[in-house]
């Protein structure tokens, strides 16, 4: 009898709803209990992709591994470790290592060269039929929309979406109660001076209720509504696609595709539906959209720290507003709040405005006499090197380690090259292996060059000293040339994020980039202080204050 644990993942949401996941675990249980084991734990991705590696139950998997938590681990199939055959191996190497029992479909997986190419054949086959199953699906689907039926899944405002029945093709039904609402947005938008703001306020006011029956509206629904084709009567599919976002391409997410594109426009297939409103008067409000993006952006009241301030509380950016001839930085959401009617049930942030000349001058102060100061960048380096002697000690033992596994991947290749002139490595093999030794000794070049640099560093801190005194003399001269702009876009390319707290309870403004700077960590506004600190320690930091400032009682100070 040992203690086990199992694995389970559904990837879409479409599974997630449906519970698919619970026949999973009702398998994975049935088979622990044939076996004689204790379940002990249970690992659940719902609605996470196999083609990341990074999911949240995964993770915990991998951290138990080096625990004496379970001794064996059951999968439903290798597809629910990963999609990538890359990726099941990397897992189930990690689980080898710690001498875990694995069962794959019901049967013991042993590490030997059958089984490890029976996984391999078998991840290669999973890619390849989700593939063959996703383009037969889209196929499918763009040849019903060529027929003129909406296959998409509705939640278009005004209409009732029909699905598809043995006898008649999915279509949109004119819903006149939600059409009503349509008409009043777009003719309210056309032929009156209300801006999006003010119809937020209209249709909160006549309790107007938006597609998914909610009673606030937002501005970006309102928006969207206002430039979709489908309202004069053409409806598109096959418009966008779901790709992978590189800004967030490390974040945590379900899906590696996580960004919305726009389609090349001869892709797009065109399905004629009822219209709500005229085509006549679709050009009108796209006209004023237009004429209103170029005449209402203020270019002249160009803001120091535009973009780079940031709500303690809510999290929200600030932006610039002007009210009574002073300029201020104002919480987003905070004002967001003045364009709905009813307030009681929506979050009220109690963070401040803030006049931005004070702000601005706090700044462009720190970067001058923190950030451009000698003594602080000299005190950081110390803090850094701990004790220099032993720091040099360490750096350059980890060096002579680094050494010695580029001298032993050599060795592999030299016997991966016997392997394959002797026969026992086909052609693709070979190169396979090779280019897995290539890349492993990339990444130990890498990080001998870093290593080889931090050494020379520490080992020229006389130098080092010069050379930082003449950094911070030659950036404040060209600093206090620059223009206005100029400062700017040297202050952003320093300065990540302003935090900002400024409420009934304290008052205190976080300066954070890429240069470390030192201060007073309980100074108050007007004066500053920053944090030192970065990654996971910020964050926790940063979430417990905000925790600290949450709580039902809040009221918006205006």
């Amino acid at each position: 009898m040992k203690k086990a644990v199992y694995y389970a993942r559904v990837s879409t949401s479409l599974q997630e709803e449906k519970g698919t996941i619970e026949s999973q675990k009702t398998e994975l249980v049935n088979q622990i209990k044939k076996d004689g084991n204790i379940l002990v734990h249970e690992y659940i991705d719902n609605g996470w992709s196999g083609a990341r590696l990074d999911r949240p139950a995964l993770d915990d998997l991998r951290k138990d591994i080096k625990t004496d938590l379970f001794e064996a681990v059951y999968f439903l199939d290798s597809d629910r470790i990963a999609r990538d055959v890359t990726y099941q191996n990397l897992i189930i190497s990690e689980l080898l290592k710690y001498n875990k029992e694995i069962i794959i479909k019901g049967k013991n997986y042993v590490h030997n060269s059958e089984n490890k190419f029976t996984l391999t054949v078998l991840g290669a086959v999973n890619e390849l039929e989700k593939a063959k199953i996703v383009e037969r699906f889209m196929r499918g689907r763009r040849e019903q929309a060529r027929q003129g039926a909406i296959v998409d899944s509705g939640g278009l405002l005004g209409y009732d979406h029909i699905k598809r029945t043995e006898a008649k093709r999915g279509y949109y039904k004119i819903n006149e109660k939600q059409a009503q609402i349509v008409r009043f947005i777009f003719q309210t938008y056309a032929y009156t001076n209300v801006s999006i703001t003010g119809l937020i306020k209209l249709l909160e006011k006549k309790g107007f209720k938006t597609a998914t029956g909610k009673s606030y509206w937002k501005s970006s629904v309102i928006r969207r509504i206002l430039t979709n084709e489908s309202y004069y009567g053409v409806h598109y599919f096959n418009r966008t696609e779901k790709v992978e976002s590189q800004i967030a391409k490390n974040r945590y997410a379900k899906s590696m595709k996580t960004t919305t594109k726009v389609k090349d426009e001869s892709e797009w297939i065109a399905i004629p539906i009822e219209p709500i409103i005229s085509k006549e008067l679709f050009g009108v409000v796209q006209a004023k959209l237009r004429t209103n993006a170029k005449t209402l952006r203020n270019t002249n009241n160009k803001y120091f720290l535009g973009g780079l301030i940031k709500c303690g509380v809510c999290s929200h950016t600030y932006s610039g507003v002007t009210w009574k001839g002073d300029k201020y930085y104002r919480c987003n959401y905070r004002d967001k709040l003045y364009h709905h009617t009813n307030l009681e049930e929506l979050f009220k942030c109690d963070n401040q405005s803030v006049k931005s000349q004070p702000i601005d001058e706090i700044v462009s102060e720190t970067i001058l006499d923190k950030i451009l100061q000698p003594a602080v960048i000299k005190q950081h380096i110390d803090i850094l090197k701990n004790t220099k002697q032993e720091r040099v000690a360490t750096l350059k033992k980890q060096l002579g380690q680094v050494d010695s596994r580029i001298g032993s991947l050599e060795t592999k290749k030299k016997r991966v090259l016997d392997l394959y002139s002797e026969g026992v490595l086909d052609k693709d093999g070979y190169v396979e292996k090779i280019k897995a030794l290539d890349a492993e000794n990339i990444n130990l070049e890498t990080d001998k060059e870093e290593l080889s640099n931090k050494v020379f560093l520490l080992e020229r801190r006389k130098q080092i000293r010069k050379d930082i005194n003449y950094f911070c003399r030659l950036a404040k001269k060209r600093y206090q040339k620059l223009d206005r702009d100029g400062k700017i876009n040297f202050i952003k390319k320093l300065v990540d994020e302003i935090v900002i707290f400024k409420n009934e309870t304290e008052k205190k403004l976080i300066i954070r980039g890429i240069l470390p700077v030192l201060a007073n960590n309980n100074t108050l506004l007007p004066q500053y202080y920053t944090g030192h600190w970065r990654g996971a320690g910020w964050r926790r930091y940063l979430a417990q204050a905000r925790r600290n400032f949450l709580s039902p009682s809040r009221r918006i100070i205006p």
